[in-house]
């Protein structure tokens, strides 16, 4: 997972510097355009000396996709809303790319990142500066804000307006809508509060996928049934060794860790079998859940 997570998020930033990354709520829409740009010689793509192909322009958000996604409240689209959100969406950003591992995101800052204030003009807040090969370019307000919530939904599959993370993104996420006249206050300050605080409870708390595994308590588990397959070998010769115990295995080490290691790595099933009433008790607690 953190490994995919890597990889998304290095294609993502690439196409974010080339000027051909792609705004819309599905998620594979990255993905379907490099393979529409490899299969097909006769598209608009330019093809540079090299034969690599690059975009002329951004592309905006695909209408259908638009159209089709999940809404959240018009009160998203407000000014005051859209710094709010670009200032926890970084904060968001940074938190589960450290967690995957993720290192150099230009769009974290404070390299690239400046701040704009009313000298520069009626627009205020961050500005995140994307150098590419040909070009400097600027982001901010909404395209930097669509920018970080397309990065969050497919490189950590956090749908940021449905208030949902999961393992991988699927399907579309949530778009603004433009609100009017009272459709903006019906509901919004309820809204702002569920997304504020479910937020804000994931930029102070651990990654849910990462705790409904388990993984400490299973290793925990694997270690403790594990222990009586490790046999303690008298060798003349080498002194003191230690053998796999599982049926057949005849391989011998120098410590016991590293017996555990090679049941891990060549006996999956025998550690699968003897973890397997911890893992039924950690998927019943994860449905209670």
């Amino acid at each position: 997972r953190n490994e995919l997570a890597r990889k998304v998020a290095k294609d993502f930033l690439l196409d974010l510097q080339s000027g051909t990354l792609d705004l819309s709520p599905a998620f594979n829409s990255l993905s379907s355009k490099k393979s529409e740009q490899t299969s097909d010689p006769n598209s608009e793509d330019e093809a540079d000396i090299g034969g690599k192909r690059k975009r002329n322009a951004r592309e905006p958000p695909k209408e259908t996709d638009l159209s089709a996604a999940p809404k959240a409240h018009p009160i998203s689209s407000d000014p005051r809303r859209i710094s709010i959100d670009i200032e926890q969406a970084q904060s968001l950003m940074r938190k589960l790319d450290s967690e995957k591992g993720i290192n150099e995101n230009i769009l974290s800052g404070p390299d690239n990142q400046i701040t704009r204030d009313k000298s520069h003009g009626n627009s205020t807040g961050p500005v995140i500066i994307v150098r590419g090969l040909t070009s400097v370019k600027g982001l901010e307000g909404v395209e930097l804000l669509d920018t970080l919530i397309t990065y969050l939904w497919r490189v950590h599959g956090l749908d940021y307006y449905g208030l949902i993370e999961t393992s991988e993104a699927k399907g579309l996420r949530h778009v603004r809508e433009e609100g009017k006249g009272s459709d903006v206050t019906i509901n919004g300050s309820e809204w702002e509060k569920n997304l504020d605080t479910r937020w804000q409870e994931r930029l102070k708390g651990q990654d849910p996928l990462e705790l409904m595994t388990a993984k400490e308590k299973l290793d925990a588990a694997a270690v403790e049934a594990l222990d009586p397959f490790v046999r303690k070998i008298r060798d003349e010769k080498y002194g003191w060794k230690y053998g796999c115990g599982a049926k057949g295995c005849t391989k011998l080490f120098h410590a016991a860790e590293f017996v555990h290691k090679h049941l891990k790595l060549k006996h999956p099933e025998l550690v699968m079998e003897l973890t397997s009433k911890v893992r039924e008790e950690l998927y019943f607690q994860n449905y209670m859940k």
